[in-house]
């Protein structure tokens, strides 16, 4: 009895030792590798400068970023102020930009820059501050998609802007009658000037530089540089000197509305679409219909 019992107990340890290897052949209840840490992303500039950057690094560009992109870069804009501020070691630009619907919004590109609309101010990378930092400036595009920069590398940023503005206002070649070469982008909404059947009409600058600017865009400056019931002069947008034009329209350019006469959305955002001639309908094609803004969206909470 005795050996009967211990041959059972030898084949029911055989067993469960057959039965574990097949289970471990199977693939059941094996223990899986845990997945490695995904690699740090090395920022060499803030470990060159020793300078912390106040939003984590990108290395590359994240998926989400492209369809801001294009928004930045296809929808109409409008620079209506810029104010360098900041110091020469951490230089910033705060600006009022127009945006597509007509809402007037603050932009600060510093360390870490940010945005008066519904979308910045919810935590996401808006299409106001990359439409800055693409069109306005020019950063590079490592550049664009981070969420903070380095002081050093908004003296780079800065610089190369002033360069180019500085460049453009001094620029020698003329015409006959003292007009710049149709060449470049608008100084208001950045997007390329040019001539000829489908090109948006020009106006330019008569009295001091002769800078090209595209008359609708030169009509919004006005518009934003003059006080109501006041006689302020409209300046160049590029030489600063007083704006002079002639010829028919050029009224227009000059007429007086004041941004303080703004209507005010439900948002409580300034909105000057009725003088500039934009729609306050927004344009939602190349909007991700999971985005909390969409008028299809039913989610948690809305952001206009």
């Amino acid at each position: 009895m005795g050996s009967n019992h211990y041959q059972n107990a030898s084949h029911g340890a055989s067993s469960a030792y057959y039965s574990r290897r097949a289970h471990t052949a199977t693939g059941h209840g094996v223990r899986k590798p845990q997945a490695k840490a995904k690699a740090k992303s090395v920022d060499a500039n803030a470990i060159a400068t020793g300078e912390k950057r106040l939003r984590r690094y990108r290395d590359k560009e994240p998926l989400s970023f492209g369809p801001i992109l294009e928004r930045a870069t296809t929808q109409r804009f409008y620079v209506l102020s810029q104010t360098a501020c900041g110091t020469d070691d951490c230089p910033e630009l705060f600006l009022q930009v127009s945006g597509s619907t007509g809402n007037v919004y603050d932009v600060c590109i510093a360390q870490q820059p940010s945005c008066s609309c519904p979308h910045a101010l919810a935590g996401n990378q808006c299409k106001h501050i990359v439409f800055v930092l693409k069109k306005v400036l020019r950063a590079s595009h490592h550049h664009v998609y981070q969420l903070a920069l380095l002081s050093t590398e908004l003296v780079e940023i800065m610089g190369k802007a002033s360069q180019r503005a500085h460049a453009a206002s001094w620029d020698q070649r003329t015409g006959e009658d003292g007009r710049k070469a149709v060449e470049g982008d608008c100084p208001i909404c950045f997007d390329e000037m040019g001539v000829g059947r489908g090109s948006e009409p020009l106006v330019w600058c008569q009295g001091a530089c002769g800078q090209n600017i595209h008359r609708r865009c030169m009509e919004v400056w006005a518009a934003t540089k003059r006080q109501a019931g006041r006689a302020a002069e409209v300046p160049c947008p590029y030489c600063r000197a007083p704006w002079t034009e002639a010829g028919a329209g050029a009224d227009r350019t000059s007429r007086s509305v004041d941004i303080g006469r703004a209507k005010f959305t439900r948002d409580g955002y300034q909105n000057v679409a009725d003088q500039v001639d934009v729609s306050t309908r927004r344009d939602y094609s190349t909007y991700s219909r999971w985005w909390s803004g969409h008028p299809d969206y039913y989610g948690r909470r809305r952001y206009r």
